[in-house]
């Protein structure tokens, strides 16, 4: 990146340098070429005053006045040389043109006579009372502005340079240190071996760019060490689970007598077993679906009074415990069968953990969105464990025998759906200080 930007920085100093050494040249040339005009014409003028005066002869005005470094030349209107203040071009007229009254002729020539040099040539015309009007032209050097032109422009094309020079060393030099916490950065970065790990990359005191790209690093790391502990402690979770039922099945085959027919005897045992671990892999499954972005739902219009009314009935018909129902009609969109798991997961959380009665209640008191509270006659989740309580394998204190607290993973489940919903789940107490689950779901109006 340094050498990118120098060469860059190169190329664009060396153009904008050389654009205005070239434009300063040009304007300096003009301004001097206009200079030197401006006093032929004015020589010329003068000489054309006294002629048109009769103080001085056309042949004496060019050869007794003063030349004033220039060269002097009169003809007549046919081009006939009256006149030279300048031996050498005695015999060559300076300019051929005849001008007509007030008016004058430019041009430039490259040399005149033996001098090999730029000139600037102004004629002028001239009356004269006792005969036919003169030319006069005066020839003034460019020599010595075209020495001041090239040594300006050589000064200033050298000065640029040193400036170009200087300002790459500067920039290098800027690169150099703004890029060096870059390098840090990678260096750093490339020694972290391990997400787990709690190494972190130096955040610079700049408070710049490179600042925020060291704390976003940070942040990235993070959240990849947050994300390999939940990996880690998911995979030594499921790991557990699996194991106990897994032992169960192989212990009970290995010690129960066979029967007449040398099968194992306890058939309930064995699917109850088998149930048990087909349910907890396919919440896995549902998870690492979730986890993948794979979770697809078919979207329709579900009545949610019809999913509770559902589900209450079937609560009533499997469990002993009192059940209460307070229902209200209310629709949302969503997949009716991941709604349906998100309620069988809320209710069969009551039934496990209730000392007494189970209620399921809805509500449409807050605008535009429906809740469905799930409450038992039991203790509420402590305040600083309501929002644990949704992780994955997570089980209360009085909730960790897996026969009557489950695999951990229903809570989690009913989570992630309602999430996918555009919605929640929350853990919270009644107004009696009971245990109370809350779906909160966006309502159709």
């Amino acid at each position: 990146m340094r050498r990118r930007v120098v060469t860059a920085s190169a190329i664009g100093l060396t153009l904008l340098f050389a654009l205005s050494v070239a434009a300063f040249t040009l304007t300096l040339d003009s301004l001097l070429t206009q200079a030197a005009q401006g006093a032929a014409r004015t020589q010329a003028a003068q000489l054309a005053a006294v002629i048109q005066a009769g103080e001085y002869t056309p042949q004496a005005a060019v050869t007794q006045l003063p030349a004033q470094g220039s060269i002097i030349q009169a003809r007549d209107a046919a081009g006939v040389i009256l006149a030279s203040s300048d031996p050498s071009v005695s015999t060559t007229p300076l300019s051929t043109g005849i001008p007509p009254v007030g008016k004058v002729i430019e041009a430039e020539v490259d040399r005149l006579g033996d001098e090999i040099e730029p000139f600037v040539v102004v004629s002028r015309r001239a009356a004269i009372r006792s005969g036919a009007p003169v030319v006069i032209s005066v020839a003034v050097p460019l020599a010595v502005e075209s020495r001041t032109l090239g040594l300006a422009t050589f000064m200033l094309s050298a000065g640029s340079a040193v400036i170009v020079a200087v300002m790459l060393l500067v920039i290098g030099k800027v690169v150099t240190t703004a890029l060096r916490p870059v390098a840090t950065i990678t260096a750093e970065v490339g020694a972290i071996t391990a997400a787990r790990t709690a190494e972190r990359v130096t955040v610079p005191p700049s408070a710049d760019e490179v600042a925020t790209l060291a704390q976003t690093m940070n942040d990235m790391l993070d959240r990849l060490s947050r994300a390999d502990a939940v990996t880690r402690r998911f995979v030594s979770d499921a790991s557990h689970e699996l194991r106990s039922p897994l032992a169960t099945l192989r212990a009970h085959i290995e010690t129960a007598p066979p029967g007449p027919d040398g099968a194992v005897v306890d058939r309930e045992l064995l699917v109850a077993e088998v149930e048990r671990l087909h349910r907890l892999v396919a919440d896995l499954l549902v998870l690492a679906r979730a986890d993948d972005h794979g979770l697809h739902l078919r979207l329709d219009e579900v009545d949610v009074d019809d999913l509770v009314d559902q589900e209450v009935r079937r609560l009533r018909a499997i469990s002993s415990s009192p059940v209460f129902a307070t229902v209200v009609a209310a629709q949302v969109r969503g997949d009716i069968g991941r709604l349906e798991q998100v309620l069988r997961n809320l209710t069969d959380n009551a039934i496990r953990h209730s000392t007494g009665w189970v209620r399921v209640s809805m509500d449409l008191d807050e605008p535009g969105w429906v809740r469905v509270h799930v409450d038992n006659a039991g203790r509420p989740v402590p305040m600083d464990l309501r929002e644990a309580v949704f992780d994955r394998f997570r089980r209360l204190d009085d909730a960790r025998t897996r026969d009557a607290g489950g695999s951990g993973l229903g809570l989690s489940i009913a989570a992630t759906f309602a999430s996918a919903h555009g919605g929640t789940v929350s853990a919270g107490e009644t107004a009696d200080g009971d245990c109370r689950f809350s779906l909160r779901l966006p309502r159709l109006d």
